[in-house]
């Protein structure tokens, strides 16, 4: 049986390296999506408008990236102003909008996704198939505690089945932009 310490100073590296690795991969997806004229934030934006049914509201945009509704705002607010996107007020409910990838933001996005696609496949090559079968049982152990720390009633299922429809929607996105 490990030590207090011991298993405290466990915790804490690994805590840490979480951290760390989020950041460098973000910082990596930067890279990549900026040579195209994007930020990951507006990246994630983009496949999220494209990958949702029509019509796409900010709400919508904010469950697929996991921000809040005030910061979608905010992003899509510069999103409109570089014109990569546009809001458009056609719902019934005149206070709602749904919002629409622009042409300049469609060229954007085009040659982003496979660029992106070639970042994961490349860093995840150093991971054999097994282990990364385990990281990923071990992210969602995590992420379904992080989830009940939050919101303590969260139907952790529908969560589930949320990121599963998630996952099968962006691989039919890149799966249309990386074909040869």
């Amino acid at each position: 049986m490990p030590k207090q310490s011991e298993n405290g100073n466990l915790s804490l590296r690994a805590w840490m390296l979480l951290q760390r690795t989020g950041e460098l991969l973000f910082r990596c997806e930067d890279g990549v999506v900026g040579e195209f004229g994007l930020t990951t934030e507006q990246y994630r934006t983009l496949v999220a408008i494209k990958c949702l049914d029509d019509p796409v509201r900010p709400t919508d945009v904010g469950r697929w990236v996991d921000h809040k509704v005030n910061t979608v705002s905010m992003i899509v607010d510069r999103m409109v102003k570089a014109g990569l996107i546009e809001r458009i007020r056609d719902l019934p409910d005149r206070r709602e909008v749904r919002l629409v990838i622009t042409r300049k933001g469609e060229l954007a996005l085009k040659p982003a996704i496979p660029a992106a696609w070639r970042l994961v496949e490349e860093l995840m090559s150093s991971l054999p198939y097994e282990d990364r079968r385990s990281v990923i049982g071990l992210l969602e152990t995590l992420t379904d505690r992080a989830l009940q720390h939050l919101n303590p009633a969260a139907d952790i299922g529908e969560t589930v089945t949320h990121e599963t429809n998630q996952v099968s929607r962006l691989m039919k996105l890149m799966g249309k932009h990386t074909k040869a």
